[in-house]
């Protein structure tokens, strides 16, 4: 009989992302399992058309009594050999407890008690190249591989409906670059200063003719406009206008994506675009790696990776992330892998 698993990752966005090597990994080491994806509903659209994944078990963030039962039938009834953790909070141990697997494996570092949900615990490690392979750890006793870690997601033709429309609607040119800035984060921490995203985008105006666009979340569309209004000519404001998988859509139709490290950036890099990642006071794993992607970051800081919390009486990890640096990153990338249309 094949294995049954289940993998508990619910939140967020960025989080998810990272995590699905992890249903590529277990389908390689486990030819014909069955996997399920235990997730709180927003962020199932990110695990849509996933051909690894047979099942989706989609929690509302604020489920009812019959929310909860609903999700409590598919666990019982998933009849499930193994259950991974890949969140380690309560909230996460919870569902992998109560799908009576008998096999429930957790990271070491779990916090609020979840520990006490597993039956093996993966220990922690700091020599990851990128964060996506501390989820792929955890499937280690499972034969899972961290070495296959860049993350996917797939879209369909009717999720690239919008950024078409806008396109047309903008009159961008097949030749024009289109390079998407994510300029906004949950951690105010991980952002630039507007005045370095200004610079940095007049600078690929005037150099290259780009197109800019700017995402993010319907919050963020005043500061998207302020920002907007200063710079030499005016993006395309998309901040508000787009579902989760409309957002993907957007990204791998760009041409260059440089963003500070978030849920959009991981995106990008997930949808195999031309990535520049922003990298403020996380850890140095944080930062997509490879080919098509460069992090930027300001090197030889005693104090990486800090709190998000945590006061600073410099912040060196902003301040010195120029736009220069930035410059220098996307040459470097356009080196070997093509960023502008020709």
């Amino acid at each position: 009989m094949s294995d049954r698993i289940l993998v508990v990752r619910m939140s967020a966005m960025g989080d998810v992302i990272q995590s699905t090597p992890v249903a590529r990994g277990l389908k390689a080491a486990r030819p014909g399992c069955h996997l399920a994806w235990f997730i709180n509903r927003p962020f199932a659209p990110l695990l849509e058309h996933n051909p690894h994944i047979d099942q989706i078990i989609a929690m509302p963030l604020r489920p009812t009594v019959s929310d909860v039962v609903e999700a409590w039938w598919h666990l019982k009834h998933g009849e499930f050999d193994v259950a991974i953790d890949l969140q380690g909070l309560a909230k996460s141990a919870v569902p992998t407890l109560a799908s009576g697997a008998p096999r429930r494996i957790g990271k070491a570092e779990a916090r609020e008690a979840a520990l006490l949900a597993y039956t093996e615990l993966s220990p922690e490690r700091w020599d990851q190249q990128y964060i996506s392979q501390r989820y792929l750890e955890v499937c280690e006793p499972l034969g899972v591989s961290r070495d296959d870690f860049v993350p996917e997601l797939f879209l369909v033709d009717e999720d690239f409906g919008l950024i078409d429309r806008v396109c047309a609607a903008q009159g961008v040119a097949p030749d024009e670059p289109l390079v998407v800035l994510v300029t906004f984060a949950l951690t105010p921490k991980r952002e630039w200063p507007p005045e370095f995203v200004i610079q940095l985008a007049d600078e690929l105006t005037h150099s290259h003719g780009a197109r800019i666009v700017i995402p993010g979340a319907a919050s963020e569309r005043p500061r998207a406009e302020a920002i907007s209004a200063q710079m030499a000519r005016p993006p395309i404001i998309l901040a508000g206008d787009t579902s989760i998988r409309e957002a993907a859509a957007v990204l791998q139709r760009a041409d260059l994506v440089i963003g500070v490290e978030s849920g959009l950036t991981h995106m990008a890099y997930a949808v195999r675009t031309p990535t520049i990642c922003i990298l403020t006071y996380p850890p140095l794993r944080n930062g997509p790696v490879g080919p098509n992607a460069r992090t930027v970051y300001v090197p030889d800081l005693p104090c990486r990776p800090c709190r998000p919390d945590a006061p600073c009486e410099h912040y060196r990890c902003v301040r010195e992330l120029t736009p220069d640096l930035v410059l220098s990153a996307i040459a470097d990338l356009a080196r070997e892998t093509p960023v502008f249309p020709d």
